[in-house]
């Protein structure tokens, strides 16, 4: 029976995970993937206390370095399903059942799709939601960038540094990125910006050779050229699994008190998951910090 079981190893999974082991409470970190959360496919942080530049990866590696180094246990395995049985909860992954006094959510979000035809059949053979994981698979070729907000333009500046050409569309009349991030595309040699246009279709044979987008003005189409598709508008929450209890507001968004817990006593959630208004590294570490230094105090 652990004091707490973590679902998440993102900053705020990971920053709960540090002030929790340090109040030498018995925790366990629970992650289907690699530690870092979004981090490990950020490419470059600029805006985050501390670092005038530098990527997520290495953020990332820093933050698990510290876990490792308190000797916090690591399970790698999906969790499927959480209940709460009497006063304490079940975690059923799929390495096993973990029971613990309480749960913090820090499972972060899931890139939206487009719903386009043929996205789900090039998804991974052109279509990627990770320009740092997959933009060495098209250095020197064309491709496109789809969404007008940072992270759409910070991933395309990036490809713009090994890729022959970079054409991002977004659905708006303006894109919403920082101007910081416009100026930079605006006055780069390789970036195309085209505003009011939605990609409707991806073709090709086994790998993408072509995207078809629609101009939301006119309904006219036309047709790029491109190797490769990396699709940047939005994140989902990863709370499907916690319906169950009934906290998940209209928008799956996970709705937590000041001390990040939910509804259900013990059950708490962190990150980009919960209900706020600003989604950043920061905010995230605030939110670990806020679960652990309340459990601490409530234990």
């Amino acid at each position: 029976m652990y004091d707490v079981i973590i679902c998440g190893s993102g900053p705020a999974g990971m920053s709960a995970a540090l002030f929790l082991k340090r109040a030498n409470l018995n925790i366990m970190i629970v992650e289907k993937g690699t530690p870092g959360g979004k981090l490990i496919s950020t490419v470059l942080i600029e805006n985050y206390p501390g670092y005038i530049e530098n990527t997520g990866i290495d953020l990332a590696m820093i933050m698990y370095r510290q876990t490792k180094k308190f000797q916090i246990p690591y399970t790698f395995a999906e969790v499927v399903k959480v209940d709460k049985i009497d006063d304490h909860f079940v975690v059923h992954t799929t390495e096993g059942d973990l029971e613990s006094k309480m749960v913090i959510w820090a499972a972060g979000t899931v890139a939206k799709t487009l719903n386009a035809k043929n996205e789900e059949a090039f998804c991974g053979r052109g279509i990627s939601y990770c320009a740092v994981c997959d933009g060495s698979f098209h250095t020197n070729q064309e491709v496109m960038v789809i969404g007008g907000g940072n992270s759409g333009l910070e991933e395309a500046l990036y490809l713009a540094k090994i890729c022959k050409k970079v054409t991002i569309i977004t659905r708006g009349e303006q894109f919403k990125a920082d101007e910081v991030l416009m100026e930079k595309a605006r006055n780069h040699e390789k970036i195309v910006l085209i505003p009011h246009h939605e990609a409707v279709e991806f073709n090709g044979g086994e790998l993408l050779e072509e995207v078809i987008i629609k101009d939301k003005k006119t309904g006219n189409l036309t047709k790029l050229d491109v190797k490769g598709a990396f699709i940047y508008i939005g994140f989902d929450p990863s709370s499907a699994i916690l319906e169950n209890f009934d906290i998940l507001n209209e928008k799956k968004y996970i709705i937590v008190d000041r001390n990040c817990e939910t509804s259900v006593k013990g059950l708490y959630a962190a990150g980009d998951c919960i209900d706020k208004n600003i989604r950043q590294i920061a905010t995230a570490v605030a939110d670990g910090i806020s679960c652990a230094s309340a459990i601490i105090k409530s234990i």
